[in-house]
């Protein structure tokens, strides 16, 4: 059985105010998961959390989304992720996490940077009646950046005494 869509508001909110909603939604969920945050007025950033025992740091963009805002397809939520003037597709060095929030649902769907692949997602408002999908996803979007970062770091250590080329024959006694 389908949940009725609950509206945040007794009027249509702007895009800016539906936003401000969503973030805050989104902070709520993180704070849920035993993070910290902090909300960020960043182009790219909108919150700032860290884990309180291990100091890791992650920055998290949200798109929030309201069904009631949607024209023909209600029961839709169509988020928009592409950044700048000409829609690019975030980076690594945007943020680490995307967090899509249905409004009225008050439900979040994490989502690492590196599984974006689109610039526009489109989602069935059931989707984010799936039982544990926030702490599910956060799990999962934290779970691969760890592995991301860990396979930068290794393959940083890894570069370290080589050349520029990857190769160590630059660095042999013959070529001094």
């Amino acid at each position: 059985m389908s949940r009725q869509l609950k509206f945040i508001s007794d009027t249509i909110l702007s895009q800016t105010t539906s936003g401000l909603a969503g973030e805050y939604i989104c902070a709520a969920s993180i704070l849920a998961r035993g993070w910290r945050v902090a909300m960020s007025a960043q182009d790219s950033v909108d919150i700032i959390c860290w884990h309180p025992e291990t100091s890791e740091m992650l920055r998290v963009q949200v798109k929030a989304c309201q069904a009631s805002r949607q024209q023909a397809k209600k029961s839709r939520l169509s988020f928009n992720l592409g950044l700048g003037g000409t829609k690019r597709l975030p980076t690594k060095a945007d943020y680490d996490i995307l967090a899509c929030v249905s409004s009225e649902q008050r439900t979040v769907w994490f989502l690492p940077v590196s599984d974006v692949k689109q610039k526009k997602i489109n989602k069935p408002c059931t989707f984010f009646e799936t039982p544990d999908l926030e702490s599910d996803s956060w799990a999962r979007a934290v779970e691969i950046i760890h592995e991301e970062r860990h396979t930068q770091q290794t393959a940083m250590r890894d570069n370290k005494y080589r050349g520029r080329s990857g190769s160590d024959s630059e660095f042999s006694p013959k070529n001094w």
